[in-house]
């Protein structure tokens, strides 16, 4: 669980120094505008991806999880 959340945080980081650097850099373009707002999609994607992929990965396999039967 910690590895998933270590790799959305730096996705999440990188997309977001992206945006932060064309809003303060990028000058005042439509390229530029539609751009950023691509960079924003991309940011909420990785928060919503996130979010849901620690609901849906199990902590160890299917073994782990359920105990030995005796045969």
């Amino acid at each position: 669980m910690l590895k998933t959340i270590l790799i959305t945080g730096f996705i999440g980081m990188v997309v977001g120094f992206a945006g932060t650097l064309l809003t303060l850099f990028g000058g005042g373009s439509i390229r530029v505008e539609f751009l950023e707002f691509v960079v924003a999609l991309l940011l909420f994607l990785v928060m919503l991806v996130g979010a849901y992929w620690i609901l849906v990965s199990t902590p160890g396999t299917s073994e782990e999880i359920q105990p030995n039967k005796k045969r």
